[in-house]
Order: C-alpha cells, then structure tokens, then sequence
C-alpha cells in the first residue's frame, strides 16, 4: 500500500522528500528524548537566594512530580518516536524505489520496445506495478521519448520503427530451439522463456 503511494510521487520530488523526511526523522526523535528526560524527572530541586552581600539566606525547595503529571510527556515521547520511524520507513522505501527505477532504465537501455511482462519478469514484479512505475517515470519525463501501449502491454520508443529492425533465426542457449528474432531489442524463447543472448 505505502509502495503503491509513493509510486503516484513523480520522480522530481524524490530526493526533496527524502531529504525533508530525514530532517523530521532527526527533529522529532530529538524532542522524543527530550519529552523523555522530562519524564524521567520524579523531583526537581529550585534554589532561591534572599537577602544582600553577607546578610544572603540561600534555600532549597524539592518538587515532586506525580507519575499522573509526566504521563503526558511519555505520551509525547512515543507519538514523536513512532512519527521519526514512520519517516525513516517512508525513506527507505523511496529509496528502495529509486533503485527499481534505476533496473528499468538498465533493461530499457537499447531497446525501442519491450513488452511490459519481461521487464516484469527481470525485476521479479508485478506487470500492472511495473506499468504504474514506468507511465510515472515517463510523467516525471524520467524517461524520455517512450510511451506505453497500454493495449498491447508495450513499452514503445517514440521513434520506434518496427521495419528498421533486422530478424533472424538464432538457437535458444538453453533449450536449443530455433527462434526468430529480432536483433535490437531483447528477445525471449518462445519455448522456455529464456533471455537469447546474441552472439
């Protein structure tokens, strides 16, 4: 679900809100320990000074603290702890994030079409995450020059022409099946599924 949320995040504002999560990460952790060390506080001891020069009269009064009146400070502790890890979750995640972007844009790298399903299967995802992630990089203009052929479930280059491309009969390293090919693009056998590496 939080995934799912911060893949509608356009890509641009990714290092912003990493950033300011790791600064409310650090602020409210720090007031978290503060709230704590008031806590801790069963009495205090005030000092009062009266009178002048070597007439002064120095005295200490002790303040106890009933656990009733520090409750709330504990309260505070653990809303403002749970809040600093909610943030270093979400930073995390979006780092996670960051790297799946960066393993589609590998797979991308050279090729004018691929069909969603094999990037899918690369980054071991889901296809319709896979579609949501890379129309948002297309947004974020993370990608650029491709669009998504939501029909035929393809990730198409804007000057894609599928006529450029040369074909040919290459056998499977795997199984050994023949397969047509189409050199320019990442190909898979159409009988074990297996990536053909072009020789």
């Amino acid at each position: 679900m939080l995934t799912n949320t911060l893949s509608k995040v356009p890509v641009k504002y990714h290092n912003g809100l990493r950033n300011g999560l790791l600064f409310a990460a650090f602020f409210t952790f720090y007031f978290g320990l503060l709230f704590f060390m008031v806590f801790t506080e069963e009495s205090e001891t005030i000092t009062k000074e009266t009178g002048h020069l070597f007439w002064k009269k120095t005295t200490e009064t002790t303040i106890h603290y009933d656990l009733s009146e520090r409750i709330p400070y504990l309260i505070a502790t653990i809303v403002l702890i749970l809040v600093a890890v909610v943030c270093l979750v979400i930073v995390f995640r979006l780092t996670q994030l960051s790297r799946k972007y960066k393993n589609y844009l590998a797979v991308i790298k050279g090729n004018d079409k691929l069909l969603i399903q094999q990037i899918a299967d690369i980054n071991n995802s889901n296809p319709r995450q896979v579609m949501n992630d890379l129309q948002n990089m297309i947004d974020s203009n993370y990608i650029n020059g491709h669009y998504i052929d939501y029909k035929q479930g393809l990730l198409v280059a804007n000057n894609y022409n599928s006529e450029k491309f040369v074909k040919k009969i290459v056998k499977c390293q795997s199984c050994s099946a023949s397969n047509e090919v189409v050199i320019g693009q990442s190909n898979y056998c159409k009988y074990c599924d297996c990536l053909i590496i072009l020789g």
